[in-house]
């Protein structure tokens, strides 16, 4: 009986061992599981374009929270411009991911390319102008209202028209011998994007034009010269209106012929109505791969799906490029209320008196509406550097008929109280 005791206790002893053995081993391989499983969610994060955000939130921490990360395409040494006073504006880079492919030589020339002019800094030695482009049709009917706004600036602006259907006789002084070589528009084709090239090279050419402003002929300035002056100089920001909008009017027209240079996660959608720094103006002239992207496969016809460019190429080509320096927002504004495709015309009746235009001032947020079912609306403040600010510099869709009455109210009302305190 001793015997069998002992040779039972020595059995326990063995299984017990046995058993700790294998609890170790499970928890080593539990370890190596769960270690497996993280490596494979943060490459499954760099590859849906969510690397820059895991990157920050593991390893960079709070920063990432004062500067937007840049889009993965761009190398470790890609510069993102903080915001800074227009003249002592300095550039600097932060780490980010790596590239999660090679890219072609098109590509590679275009980002080096667009990192030497992101790092130039911003010494303008003469006078600094803002460039104001007008793409219109033909005649402009606010005129002498654009005149009476530019009075007395005439060292701090410069004016461009394109004109893609008539090139009237300017009425104004402000206005004569600036149209541009024009072409034919098309409203949702790649022409369009065109016109804004052309005008912005040859707003380019003028190396004083440090700023670059698109408008239309039914624009009219919110605020006098000095307010659009500073507001818009006082940063290294681009107001580009920039939007993933996953219904079939956003992420619904991205085509996969647009990769491998343009990811579905970089489709961005705007308005096209946009106010560009200098460096974001010849990224723009400067493009040939991503331009081409756009002008060989947003087509109408029954090959081709139209992708609409003057909605999405601007937009999705600093996303790529610079998304840092992106206010997300367009300084101009319109009216989308009626829900139809195009936006509201103000008439005679709505500026009998200062109260719509008033209105439009006060707007400190910008929103977003998806094109999908749901219909998800996002509302975001105006904010800049942790400052609120106006949204609106320009308004748009003013009918001709408005002429008159806004040259007697916006000068004299409009403009003069802006500068009031509230």
């Amino acid at each position: 009986m001793r015997k069998l005791c002992e040779g039972e206790n020595h059995c326990h002893s063995t299984m017990a061992n046995w058993r700790g053995k294998m609890a170790q081993r499970r928890s080593f391989w539990a370890v190596v599981a769960v270690s497996l499983l993280f490596l494979c969610l943060l490459s499954w994060a760099s590859i849906a374009n969510l690397g820059g955000r895991v990157y920050c939130d593991y390893l960079k921490g709070e920063y990432c929270q004062v500067v937007p990360s840049p889009s993965p395409h761009l190398d470790s040494s890609f510069p993102v411009l903080k915001p800074a006073p227009f003249t002592t504006s300095k550039p600097v880079s932060i780490p980010i991911l790596p590239p999660v492919r090679n890219y072609s030589d098109g590509e590679l020339s275009t980002f080096v390319l667009a990192k030497d002019i992101l790092t130039r800094p911003l010494n303008h030695a003469g006078k600094t102008k803002v460039a104001f482009m007008f793409l219109t049709g033909g005649p402009l009917p606010f005129e002498k209202l654009w005149e009476k706004f530019f009075k007395g600036h005439e060292d701090r602006y410069s004016v461009y028209v394109h004109a893609s259907q008539e090139q009237p006789t300017r009425k104004s002084r402000v206005f004569q011998g600036r149209d541009i070589r024009p072409q034919k528009v098309f409203w949702g084709r790649i022409e369009m994007v065109d016109a804004e090239r052309r005008l912005l090279a040859n707003a380019l050419l003028d190396s004083d034009n440090q700023y670059f402003v698109l408008l239309s002929e039914s624009c009219i300035p919110l605020y006098d010269f000095d307010y659009i002056y500073d507001y818009l100089l006082s940063g290294n920001m681009s107001y580009v209106d920039c939007f993933d909008d996953p219904g079939p009017h956003g992420q619904g027209r991205y085509m996969d012929q647009m990769m491998p240079e343009i990811r579905r996660s970089d489709w961005r959608k705007g308005a096209q109505w946009f106010a560009v720094t200098r460096h974001h103006a010849l990224l723009i002239v400067a493009d040939h791969v991503y331009y081409n992207k756009f002008k060989w496969n947003c087509k109408p016809g029954e090959e081709n799906r139209n992708c609409y460019p003057d909605e999405h190429y601007i937009s999705t080509f600093l996303y790529i490029m610079n998304p840092a320096n992106l206010a997300n927002w367009t300084v101009t504004h319109v009216d989308w209320s009626e829900g139809k495709w195009h936006p509201k015309s103000y008439t005679k009746e709505d500026v009998k008196s200062p109260s719509k235009l008033q209105q439009i001032q006060k707007i400190k947020e910008h929103f977003h509406v998806t094109s999908d079912g749901r219909a998800i609306r996002t509302v975001k403040p105006c904010l800049w550097n942790g400052q609120h600010r106006p949204c609106f510099l320009f308004a748009r869709k003013f009918l001709p008929e408005t002429a008159d009455a806004l040259l007697q109210l916006l000068p004299s009302v409009t403009w003069r109280q802006a500068h009031q305190p509230t």
